[in-house]
Order: C-alpha cells, then sequence, then structure tokens
C-alpha cells in the first residue's frame, strides 16, 4: 500500500511505502493547533515525488 503526502502547503510531495507502525503526538503549538501526528520512516520507506529543484527549506516566522 502507497501513502501519499505533502507537507502543509502542498509544495512539497512524498509517497510512502507503508503506513507507520506507531504515531507521536507532538505537544509544539503549530502541531497541537493542527492536531498534527507525526510517523517516522526509513530512507528506503521514503520517495520524493516532487523534483528535487523545487524543494526549499521551511522556516517558521519569528514572534515580533
Amino acid at each position: 500500500m502507497t501513502i501519499q503526502g505533502s507537507c502543509h502547503c502542498g509544495a512539497t510531495r512524498f509517497e510512502l511505502s507503508e503506513a507507520p507502525v506507531s504515531l507521536t503526538r507532538c505537544t509544539c503549538s503549530l502541531c497541537a493547533k493542527t492536531r498534527a501526528l507525526w510517523a517516522y520512516y526509513t530512507p528506503a520507506q521514503f520517495r520524493l515525488t516532487t523534483p528535487q529543484e523545487n524543494v526549499a527549506t521551511y522556516r517558521c516566522r519569528p514572534k515580533r
């Protein structure tokens, strides 16, 4: 079973080879607001489907 996903804006897309074995709940303010759950995979289980030249680093804007 292939699982497809993306970053929260949808610009970076990926595929995972299988469902996660376990999930972790993060309690930071962003994850708590969005009820995000984290799963961890090996590089062999992950495939980036967005062209590498279109991938960038996300940086949260600091509070002022």
